[in-house]
């Protein structure tokens, strides 16, 4: 893992930015959630295969990600080198929570560390309204 992801993650801001909002519609347009929640920990050159991606644009997106307070930074199994993860309580923030038995660990997480994930419910809340806002048709003028 570069040391600019670990240094990005250290550097988490208060409360979300708009590059936060873009890349978290970013990414869940692209189902990097999804992908990185049925992958478990990932380091750059995975995630990038997995999404099917250039790694400079992985890495770029994991160091906003990380800067965002969204993915975590871990050890790998190894020993050597560091990982991104999804915490387990952003799942249901991230995915949607429909109910099913799939995220039921997740939402569990989610009730233990409900003060600890309301950054990221208010950055998901915010990128999916600009969403709806940018794919929203344009008025007649």
């Amino acid at each position: 893992m570069s040391t600019a992801i670990r240094a990005a993650s250290a550097a988490t801001e208060p409360h979300p930015s708009e590059l936060d909002r873009a890349s978290t519609v970013f990414g869940l347009e692209r189902g990097y959630y999804r992908l990185l929640f049925e992958a478990g920990p990932v380091d750059v050159s995975t995630f990038a295969a997995l999404a099917g991606i250039a790694e400079h644009e992985a890495q770029t997106w994991l160091e906003e990600q990380a800067s965002a307070g969204v993915l975590r930074v871990v050890v790998a199994p190894s020993g050597e080198g560091d990982e991104l993860l999804l915490p387990g309580e952003y799942v249901p923030i991230l995915l949607g929570d429909h109910g099913g038995t799939e995220l039921q660990g997740a939402r569990a997480m989610l009730d233990v560390h409900r003060a600890d994930a309301e950054r990221v419910r208010t950055l998901a809340e915010g990128a999916r309204l600009a969403r709806a806002v940018w794919s929203a048709p344009a008025s007649p003028s």
